[in-house]
């Protein structure tokens, strides 16, 4: 996103909405992404909670060590929460102390996506970065930042050019065809072959300089790429076993034997102001208003849950997926073959809003469950793989 400036904030951002509604909104009116919450201060502020939470680096007792998290977002003031339980909100460096062994960190802005496993040692110190791009809606969250700009190349000057071919060049050469006795016709139409014929060629380059573009793409994004990690955290990496895979995966999990697999994506939208301008002084009491966890059942049984991406082993056959989330919920059927992966995918939108009376009001919540296509070997396509999970 490169020239626009993260941290700006539109004057009038009711405004700002109502231009861009397809954007949040599709032609039926149903909200694809959320209105956040803009902050004129959004600083980090630790939150009470069990956790020793500091703004400085603290000396982690025997036993126990450190996660540092940089939340670095784009306006908005994000929730920090490890293990279920806000530790910090807004923008900056927070450390929290923590015991040894794996802790679930999830950050939540204008919307909630998969959290990050990670293993505190003793005495260690373990680094994570949430960085909001300028769209705010994109995130990336890994252990270090990421490159966010595209790799610069000239692939988008070729693209540029037939596009200028062929939505200015071929209706000017259609013209010009029907006056062919005359000189400038044939010199228009002359200019417009060359540049036709010196196109063609570089055609082939163009695939191979897209694929080389989203090869790099995705090397850049290797701290923010997730493992798949089984359920539950500290127990036997076993097949059958479901397993949270994260919003950029570096890999799938194994297919257990005789098994197939429902992909589950999910994503809540935190509408945080309702009717209003959006931009407000600070407001941290509204801003870490979490979305609680959805909680998803297949067949009737209860699996383990966040927001974000998961990977459920099943038996080939017809299964029955439950989907509920702040209170209400949606029912779908998937069938699962063997060896092979289907994919639903589930979008919440949760509504926060302060009344006249200053007082938080939660309201409307909207989710929509649907199934869409995802194919394994699409993680061996860097174009592919980036197109489907960014």
């Amino acid at each position: 996103m490169q020239g626009i400036d993260r941290k700006a904030i539109p004057k009038n951002l009711g405004e700002s909405y109502r231009r861009g509604r397809g954007i949040y909104a599709d032609l039926l009116g149903r909200p694809l992404r959320s209105k956040p919450l803009l902050h004129r201060d959004a600083a980090v502020e630790a939150v009470p909670s069990p956790h020793e939470t500091a703004l400085t680096r603290p000396v982690p007792p025997a036993g126990s060590g450190v996660l540092e998290l940089v939340l670095d977002s784009a306006a908005t003031m994000p929730v920090a929460a490890v293990d279920e339980t806000p530790v910090a909100v807004g923008d900056g460096t927070v450390f929290v102390v923590l015991p040894a062994g794996p802790h679930v960190v999830d950050v939540q802005s204008g919307a909630a996506a998969s959290p990050v496993v990670v293993r505190i040692e003793d005495g260690a110190t373990a680094t994570l970065v949430w960085w909001e791009e300028a769209d705010r809606h994109t995130v990336r969250f890994g252990p270090e930042a990421v490159d966010a700009l595209p790799p610069a190349s000239r692939v988008y000057l070729y693209e540029w050019a037939a596009m200028v071919v062929l939505v200015c060049g071929l209706p000017l050469g259609a013209v010009n065809a029907f006056s062919l006795d005359a000189t400038g016709s044939r010199v228009v139409l002359a200019v417009l072959a060359v540049l036709i014929l010196a196109l063609i060629p570089l055609a082939s380059w163009r695939k191979r300089e897209r694929a080389r573009l989203a090869a790099l793409r995705l090397e850049r994004q290797g701290p923010a790429q997730s493992t798949p990690v089984r359920y539950p955290w500290d127990g036997a990496d076993t097949p059958d076993r479901p397993a949270l895979v994260g919003d950029r995966p570096e890999s799938l999990p194994a297919f257990a034997p005789g098994h197939g697999a429902l992909l589950v994506r999910s994503r809540a939208h935190r509408h945080l102001w309702k009717d209003g301008d959006g931009v407000v002084v600070r407001d941290p009491e509204l801003a870490a208003l979490r979305a609680a966890p959805p909680r998803v059942r297949i067949d009737g049984l209860e699996l383990p849950a966040t927001w974000g991406n998961w990977w459920y082993p099943l038996r080939p056959g017809v299964h029955t997926l439950e989907f509920e989330a702040d209170g209400t919920s949606e029912r779908l059927e998937c069938e699962i073959r063997d060896g092979e992966a289907a994919a639903v995918r589930a979008d919440a939108h949760l509504y926060a809003h302060r009344d006249a009376d200053r007082r938080i009001v939660r309201e409307d919540p909207r989710l929509r469950l649907e199934p869409e296509e995802f194919r394994p070997e699409w993680m061996g396509d860097p174009a592919k793989r980036l197109a489907y999970w960014n």
